[in-house]
C-alpha cells in the first residue's frame, strides 16, 4: 500500500501468463509498463490491484525461479504456483485454491495410453518444465520412463512441436489451449485422475494482513465464478470454445 503497486510474478505459459506483442483490442488485455499481458494470472492480479486501489506490475520470471524471486522480494505474489512441502519450506501459500485442474499429457496422436501406469514405460520420453509440480509428479509416478526437462514451458512446448518428446506433462488448461493453438496432438487425462489445486505463493511475513486479504479475495473470486469467467475471457481471445475444455472449477467437472 505504501508503494501503490502490486507486483505479480509471471512465467510465460498459456493460459497462465502471455505477452500480447500485437496489443490487440480484444477484452482481457492488462497493461504493465509497455507490455500487454493476458491470461488468468494478469486478470486475477488486475482484480486484486483494483480492489486495493493500486497499480499492477508484472515481473517476468520462470517457474523454476519463482520461489527464489519471492524470497528475494522481486515480486509480492505469484498465481498458479502450486504448494508443495518443499516449496513451503521457503515461501508461504494462500490456503484456498485459486482454481483446480487435472494433470494430463499433451501427447502425440500415436501415443495410446489411458493410465499413469502405462506412462511408466522406458519407450516414452515425457517433457516437463523444471521446478514445476508436474516435473515432480512424473518423476515419482513414472520412474522407468525417460523425462526431458526444460527451463521454461515455451521450451517444453517447442520440444513437443518438433517431436523430440512423446508428450508434455502439464495441466488441463495449458494442454487444452495449446492443443487448439497448435492444432496438433491430443489431450490425455490418465487414470487415476490427479486433481491439482492451483496455488498462490507469497513471502513468509510476520504481518498476516496481506495473506488474509489474498485468502478472502481469491476465495470470493473462485466461489462467485469470476475466476472461471476470467479463464473463459482468455479462451475467447484464443478462439477456443469453453465447452470443449475442462473447467477450472472442480464443481463443474462431469
Amino acid at each position: 500500500m505504501s508503494t501503490k503497486v502490486l507486483r505479480l510474478g509471471g512465467a510465460i505459459s498459456e493460459p497462465w501468463y502471455f505477452k500480447d506483442s500485437a496489443q490487440g483490442s480484444a477484452p482481457g488485455g492488462v497493461m504493465s509498463g509497455p507490455d500487454m499481458w493476458r491470461g488468468i494470472g494478469p486478470l486475477v492480479g488486475k482484480e486484486l490491484a483494483d480492489a486495493l486501489g493500486v497499480q499492477l506490475e508484472l515481473v517476468e520470471t520462470t517457474w523454476g525461479n519463482a520461489v527464489a524471486g519471492l524470497q528475494a522480494n522481486q515480486f509480492d505474489v505469484m498465481f498458479a504456483l502450486d504448494g508443495t512441502p518443499q516449496r513451503a519450506l521457503a515461501i508461504d501459500f494462500v490456503p484456498t485454491p485459486l482454481l483446480w485442474y487435472p494433470l494430463c499429457i499433451l501427447a502425440k496422436d500415436e501415443v495410446d495410453i489411458s493410465t499413469w501406469e502405462e506412462a511408466n514405460d522406458p519407450k516414452y520420453i515425457w517433457g516437463a518444465a523444471i521446478g514445476t509440480s508436474n516435473d515432480q509428479f512424473i518423476t515419482k509416478t513414472a520412474p522407468q520412463a525417460q523425462v526431458s526437462r526444460f527451463q521454461t514451458s515455451g521450451e517444453t512446448l517447442a520440444a513437443f512441436q518438433s517431436g523430440r518428446i512423446d508428450g508434455y506433462i502439464t495441466v488441463g488448461p495449458f494442454a487444452d489451449v495449446n492443443k487448439a493453438r497448435l492444432n496438433m496432438g491430443k489431450v490425455i487425462v490418465p487414470r487415476p485422475a490427479a486433481a491439482i489445486a492451483g496455488g498462490t505463493g507469497l513471502r513468509y511475513e510476520q504481518d498476516q494482513r496481506f495473506k488474509s486479504f489474498l485468502t478472502t479475495a481469491i476465495t470470493y473470486l473462485y466461489n462467485s465464478g469470476r475466476t472461471q469467467e476470467l479463464y473463459e475471457m482468455f479462451l475467447a481471445f484464443r478462439n477456443v470454445d469453453p465447452a470443449s475444455v475442462t473447467p477450472i472449477m472442480r464443481e463443474k467437472w462431469s
